[in-house]
């Protein structure tokens, strides 16, 4: 008895010592760094990752989707660390969507790690790695997916070991505005997207402010109105084709407006205007306009600018630089067809 009990006792402490091996890093830490999306709700227990602003959210022009709304297309959450072994703690998101994902970790600005979501599983994967060199101090970002809502936790590093903040360099801020096209329909990862593909060709610093379904809001430009911004794109019109919307009473006024609120706020902005891409849809589910109507709509108020002397609007035929071989579907991007898309736009945007 004496032999088993004095076993059981050595099993126990080998269980609390492993259990308490490891440091927490607190979500809401200085040195933890997330990029991606402005609107951060910071608590010790948790960080809300916000894209979108819920103040918009009861404003019936803004037209999105709450549970699309509450995802992170390609938010980074980024550790410099000397440790070992590092886990990036999460838990889901309620009201949110949650399909099949990809999550990517970097090691030092290189793909490390792919670890993927099931989207019927309630527990939450292992967003573990370890590093192969050992105790070197380390960067290691994840990439969030389009379509899966968490809030993060913080992070679970070696007793002994340190961290520190992270380096990065200033870069450039680049957000993409859209729809599901930009949100990352068609790609399970963030990285991805074209918009993602198309800042790292740049060197730029990322936010996915798209939302899939979502059509052409205003309020959005109200929004990032106190936010630094370098380049914007926006591309939407297809759900608004679908919706049956018509030129004149609804495209150009609610265009006309995004376009007015972010040259007000951001006078020195380039703003790149993309014109609906290539689909293989011949009609809307309502109305029985083209969606040449659609685009020549945005052209439209988008050349109202430029004719008032605006230098910092460009507008590009989203048709002159994709074909239906980019879709996987009737409109949305492959992979390869999202690195393609993202290849033609960091040709023509500079």
């Amino acid at each position: 008895m004496n032999k088993s009990f004095a076993l059981i006792l050595l099993l126990f402490s080998m269980l609390v010592s492993y259990g308490g091996n490891k440091k927490h890093i607190l979500p809401n830490d200085n040195n933890i760094g997330i990029k991606g999306a402005f609107f951060l709700q910071k608590s010790d227990k948790k960080v809300i990752i916000n894209r979108i602003s819920p103040k918009i959210l009861d404003n019936p022009e803004t037209y999105m989707r709450v549970t699309n709304v509450n995802t992170q297309s390609g938010v980074r959450i980024s550790v410099n660390t000397n440790s070992e072994n590092v886990t990036f703690l999460f838990e889901k998101r309620e009201n949110a969507a949650h399909r099949f994902s990809v999550v990517g970790i970097y090691k030092n600005g290189e793909l490390f790690k792919k670890i993927m979501i099931k989207p019927k599983n309630e527990k939450l994967p292992d967003f573990s790695v370890t590093n192969p060199d050992g105790n070197k101090w380390t960067e290691w970002t994840l990439v969030l997916p389009p379509y899966y809502g968490m809030n993060f936790l913080g992070v679970d590093i070696d007793e002994n070991s340190e961290y520190k903040g992270c380096k990065g360099q200033k870069k450039p801020v680049y957000v993409a505005i859209g729809n599901s096209i930009t949100h990352g329909t068609g790609q399970n990862a963030g990285y991805e997207t074209y918009d993602y593909r198309l800042a790292e060709m740049k060197g730029w610093e990322l936010y996915n402010v798209a939302v899939g379904g979502s059509k052409i809001s205003w309020p959005i430009g109200k929004m990032l109105k106190k936010e630094h911004i370098d380049v914007i794109t926006i591309l939407w019109g297809y759900n608004d084709w679908n919706a049956g919307f018509t030129p004149e009473e609804e495209i150009i006024p609610r265009y006309s407006k995004l376009l007015e609120l972010l040259t007000k706020h951001h006078p020195e902005a380039k703003i790149y205007c993309i014109l609906p891409t290539a689909t293989k849809a011949k009609t809307p589910k309502r109305g029985n306009l083209t969606l040449d109507d659609i685009r020549n709509a945005e052209k439209k108020a988008a050349e109202a600018f430029l004719n008032k002397g605006n230098k910092n609007i460009v507008i590009i035929n989203g048709e002159d630089i994709s074909d239906v071989t980019f879709l996987r579907d009737k409109v949305h991007f492959t992979v390869e067809g999202a690195e393609k898309f993202a290849e033609n736009l960091a040709e023509i945007i500079h």
